[in-house]
């Protein structure tokens, strides 16, 4: 059995999916296998996909 839980994050590039994702990067038991957003993003990086709300830690 693995020791992480994957996770899939749902609207990623929006400030509460924003949050969700530092607080699951590095988690040690849960691991980000999926970022999904609207179609707006599809085909962009997520750094490009973003409008950056949330400032990193």
């Amino acid at each position: 059995m693995s020791s992480h839980r994957k996770v899939a994050i749902l609207a990623a590039t929006g400030a509460v999916g924003q949050r969700f994702i530092q607080l699951l990067q590095g988690h040690p038991w849960f691991k980000i296998e999926v970022l999904a957003a609207s179609e707006r993003s599809a085909g962009k990086k997520y750094k490009d996909a973003c409008n950056w709300t949330m400032q990193s830690n």
